[in-house]
């Protein structure tokens, strides 16, 4: 009887152990994390209405997209720059070394998680940002983002020519990819 009660008490203690709050799983969004934009490639021309400037499929205009983008913030290094994908659905602009943070918009991901959409304030504007096609890995997040309307001085330093563009935007369609820093 006693082996019996021994027993018992001794299954008892590994289910307690077992059931611990150490063993307790937690349900992090994967995507929460600090990241920079790595590439952004045209997937189609980005032409000026008449047609006197534009700039190539297939056309790397990362520098142009980071430089645009990351503007928002004043940081004593541009290679300090990054944007944050926060809880709560929030997207901060931030100076990792500064530990300074401003935010920029926010942020959502579809069920099937195909589509993740941040909506940015860019120069006053909102810009909503839908990557569609969405890949997530440990290392990054990349997707298309199809028809953005982009101002043409943006596109300037890829084409100079866009430089006297008056319109008051230019569509854009970027595979971009976002590399995390953490």
């Amino acid at each position: 009887m006693k082996l019996k009660f021994i027993n018992y008490l001794f299954v008892l203690l590994l289910l307690f152990i077992s059931c611990s709050d150490d063993d307790v799983v937690v349900n992090k969004e994967p995507l929460l994390g600090v990241y920079t934009i790595s590439k952004s490639i045209l997937t189609s021309d980005a032409v000026s209405q008449n047609g006197a400037a534009s700039i190539a499929s297939g056309t790397n205009i990362t520098a142009a997209i980071v430089t645009a983008f990351l503007s928002e913030i004043d940081c004593s290094s541009s290679a300090d720059k990054a944007i944050e994908v926060s809880e709560n659905n929030k997207i901060y602009f931030i100076c990792r070394l500064e530990g300074k943070q401003q935010e920029q918009g926010s942020w959502a991901i579809n069920d099937a998680r195909t589509e993740f959409t941040l909506t940015l304030l860019i120069q006053g504007n909102v810009v909503p940002l839908k990557l569609t096609g969405l890949q997530e890995s440990s290392t990054k997040i990349s997707g298309n983002v199809a028809s953005i309307p982009v101002p043409p001085t943006l596109l300037a330093s890829v084409n100079p020519l866009f430089a006297g563009v008056t319109d008051q935007a230019v569509p854009i369609s970027i595979d971009i990819e976002l590399e995390r820093l953490n």
